[in-house]
């Protein structure tokens, strides 16, 4: 029971969040800028490392969205999973918001006096982010639908689940490494999902120039990426469902044709 795919996902949530907590804290002066110097370099710090905190294991939660559905189909009906997987994912966006906001709060300490839900930029790229685990967890669903028995057995089942997890980390963190601006085409923001979720929390603290001086803005603080999530995330969760509706369908009307002795039937 606790292996099902409705049940392991919320538990692993909490815990992805817990230990996501210490890379986020840390990403600013590890990635970004190891030596902040100067009040706009200060306040950059702050209000990313802020944003970073707030939104700790909320990516891991999208891709832990894709993988249980992806579960679900494999045990149900393609319509039974997406019924089971949508509102699911929704529970587990809670459990990470729920789960990661006394953590960052409590790091806080008296940098801010204001509380992070009076935080526009950061409330917005969280609603963005966890919008999109319901659009996940469909396009797992679908993905699952796909794969079919190659998700039964072991021996195809493990190597494209550590492909699918390379490929998110990497396609995250070229998200999570951008700067002021995306410094890739755009064309990847809308085909990319992970890139796209990954931008759109770095840009939520990392648009100005803090270098120019006077520090200038050059971003637009996540929201093109934001909107490119969604979008690309929503054309996948329909693209892949609809491709295995139909490959789905071509199988059967093609078992249709033969009786079972293996001839061709003559009603065909």
């Amino acid at each position: 029971m606790v292996t099902h795919p409705a049940v392991w996902p919320v538990p692993a949530m909490a815990l992805l969040v817990l230990v996501a907590m210490p890379f986020n804290d840390a990403f600013y002066g590890f990635f970004v800028n190891y030596d902040a110097q100067g009040e706009a370099q200060q306040h950059e710090l702050l209000h990313t490392t802020r944003i970073f905190r707030y939104t700790s294991g909320v990516l891991c939660g999208q891709v832990l969205a894709l993988l249980a559905g992806a579960a679900l189909a494999g045990r149900n009906a393609q319509a039974r999973a997406l019924a089971v997987a949508a509102p699911l994912s929704v529970l587990r966006a809670g459990v990470a918001v729920a789960a990661a906001y006394p953590l960052a709060r409590a790091r806080e300490g008296v940098s801010f006096t204001t509380s992070a839900l009076d935080d526009p930029i950061l409330v917005r790229v969280l609603l963005c982010e966890v919008a999109a685990y319901p659009l996940y967890a469909a396009a797992g669903v679908g993905l699952g639908a796909l794969l079919g028995g190659r998700l039964r057995r072991p021996a195809t089942r493990w190597p494209l689940m550590l492909l699918l997890l390379f490929g998110w980390f990497v396609t995250t963190m070229t998200g999570l490494l951008q700067d002021d601006q995306f410094a890739g085409p755009d064309a990847l923001l809308w085909t990319v999902p992970p890139i796209a979720a990954g931008t759109a929390i770095a840009l939520a603290g990392l648009s100005t120039d803090v270098w120019a001086v006077p520090p200038v803005t050059v971003g637009d603080w996540g929201r093109g990426a934001s909107t490119a999530l969604l979008v690309s995330a929503a054309a996948y969760a329909l693209g892949l469902n609809l491709l295995a509706c139909w490959t789905r369908r071509r199988v059967l009307t093609r078992t249709d044709r033969f009786e079972p002795n293996g001839n061709r039937s003559t009603l065909a």
